[in-house]
């Protein structure tokens, strides 16, 4: 396949895997490629990711899409000799002589010079294990992976030694005075990353070429983009890497809802209206009228279970409501554990990070030992607060609904939906996990509106799209 076809295919796999490219970045992709030498790997991964990817939070998908998709055509790269083994052809060097050469190369040797090397590392260590089909000396119950390959031939070459040693050798000044050891210890520290990055690439460039295409790409599972991460299962990296994308996933929601709301500004047909106008051209309705359409903005009621196990799913929700505050008429704020405290002040003076913290530190949301009783909790808030509801009132629930084998008091729940408009429920657990163990989201699913599946800030933001 030409290489223009090969670029269009993956830009039509990146976009199916959530990312969004206009016409003018693939054109400008396709710009690139013809100032960069398309047998360095490395610059056309650089040059298609520059034009592509709008946000670094992309950056690990593309990667990762990327070393899927041109695993074994790197014909751009590898010679052509180098892809299938021949008979009468020279075995790769044995790991003592290999491990000399990369070290010449990574002290003196340029950028080609060390991906030479990590090519042929990489052949030795097929040579030495038996293939990288996984029927070689090493049978396996099932097939090593790329790591398992990268890991035996750092062994192999002693690779961690080896650069510990050179680092000590250049900071003592052994590339001598010509070079000052600050420079060229940076120098040797850029080329052991290249080798590393180079040994990487070529290693799963020769499974993918000895198992196939789709072998190679079943091994790999993408990471997951910022807004399909779970909140359940987010780590402190991924967290972070949530918040850094979340203002820019508000303001695009908000700029959706706007544009729908522009749309649909026009309300029904007045028809008493109509009819009178068009008296002026004998009777024909050529001028339709409309009747005036008043926007009906909601007063929403968060209630907000602050408990360890949804505090990740409760944070990012608020931040979102309140990152489009200005979509609801007025908006009311509730935590709760085992009793309720209205925390709406928290939100009306102090910034939206700020506010949440207050919350959790000072909301009075506890009289037991701690565990969540969300039946009780929505009880307090009946006998409290059910008397301002209206039928302007929308309320949102954000919980998981897991109770710890207390009664549920659904019965508080339907009564609070009888004086509201709508109800809507948020539960940050996988489908297949409600109402398993002490999950008791079914007991409250009949007095909701929808109770939706939200494991994510893409979910989040679909349901606030379609209810705003």
């Amino acid at each position: 396949m030409p290489v223009d076809e090969k670029v269009l295919s993956f830009i039509d796999t990146l976009r199916d895997s959530g990312l969004q490219i206009s016409l003018a970045e693939s054109m400008d992709a396709f710009e690139a490629l013809k100032v960069i030498p398309l047998d360095r790997m490395e610059l056309f991964h650089d040059a298609l990711r520059a034009t592509l990817v709008k946000s670094e939070t992309d950056y690990p998908l593309f990667d990762a899409l990327f070393g899927d998709f041109f695993a074994g055509i790197e014909a751009l790269m590898a010679p052509p000799e180098d892809e299938q083994p021949h008979a009468g052809a020279p075995l790769p060097p044995d790991m003592q002589d290999l491990s000399e050469m990369v070290r010449q190369a990574l002290i003196h040797g340029d950028a080609e010079d060390v991906a030479a090397m990590a090519r042929m590392a990489a052949a030795a260590v097929g040579n030495a294990e038996g293939g990288f089909g996984g029927s070689g000396s090493r049978p396996m119950a099932v097939m090593a992976g790329a790591g398992y390959y990268v890991f035996r031939g750092m062994e192999m070459m002693e690779f961690s030694g080896m650069t510990s040693e050179l680092e000590r050798f250049v900071d003592e000044g052994g590339m001598g005075a010509d070079v000052p050891p600050v420079l060229a210890l940076e120098e040797l520290r850029e080329r052991v990353a290249l080798f590393r990055r180079a040994f990487d690439r070529e290693i799963r460039r020769r499974i993918a070429l000895e198992r196939g295409m789709d072998a190679a790409r079943r091994r790999e599972k993408l990471p997951p983009r910022p807004e399909e991460i779970d909140f359940m299962n987010a780590s402190l990296k991924q967290v972070e890497d949530m918040r850094r994308v979340l203002p820019a996933l508000a303001r695009k929601l908000a700029a959706r809802i706007a544009r729908r709301q522009s749309a649909g500004r026009r309300g029904r047909v007045d028809i008493r209206n109509t009819l009178r106008h068009s008296l002026s051209s004998g009777g024909v309705p050529l001028d339709v009228k409309y009747k005036k359409r008043v926007p009906a903005k909601p007063e929403l009621w968060i209630l907000c279970d602050v408990s360890g196990s949804v505090r990740t799913f409760s944070t990012f929700t608020l931040q979102l409501v309140y990152s489009l505050h200005q979509q609801f008429k007025a908006v009311r704020s509730f935590a709760f554990i085992d009793r309720v405290d209205e925390v709406t002040d928290c939100f009306d003076q102090f910034d939206i990070e700020e506010s949440i913290e207050r919350v959790y530190r000072e909301a009075a949301v506890v009289d037991g030992d701690g565990h969540s009783d969300i039946g009780r909790a929505l009880e307090m808030f009946g006998k409290e607060y059910a008397l301002d509801l209206g039928p302007r009132s929308t309320i949102l629930i954000l919980s998981d609904a897991r109770n710890n084998a207390r009664d549920p008091r659904s019965q508080a729940l339907k009564d609070i939906r009888e004086r509201a408009r709508k109800v809507y429920w948020l539960n940050p657990e996988s489908r297949d996990r409600w109402d398993t163990g002490d999950s008791v989201i079914g007991s409250y699913q009949g007095h909701c509106d929808a109770v939706s599946e939200c494991r994510n800030l893409k979910q989040l933001a679909d349901f606030v799209y379609r209810r705003t």
